[in-house]
């Protein structure tokens, strides 16, 4: 006589998932992952008011903008005493020499 495994429900995959993924998000945030919003080209990410949250943050920008074969440019950076709201902007080489000149 063989052995079935024991047969999963649908409600149990679904408990195992959702929280795989709470665990992941939660991880992510340790890693420093400060991304808000991704619309179009444009980056925006709420970060703590430090220089090395302010290097994650560009190194994901140049990351995401790379995927894209783009430039990541920093289009905005407001700070008080404890968070900083800084947006990137993906261009394409010819832009970026625009917005450089």
């Amino acid at each position: 006589m063989r052995l079935r495994p024991a047969a999963r429900s649908p409600g149990a995959r679904r408990s195992f998932l959702i929280a795989t993924l709470v665990l992941l998000t939660l991880g992510s945030g340790c890693a420093g992952n400060y991304r808000m919003t991704v619309a179009e080209n444009l980056i925006s990410y709420d970060r703590p008011f430090t220089d090395a949250a302010a290097e994650v943050v560009r190194k994901d920008a140049d990351m995401l903008c790379r995927d894209r074969s783009r430039l990541a440019i920093q289009v905005s950076n407001a700070c008080d005493m404890t968070r900083c709201f800084t947006d990137y902007q993906c261009v394409t080489k010819s832009g970026a020499e625009i917005i450089v000149r």
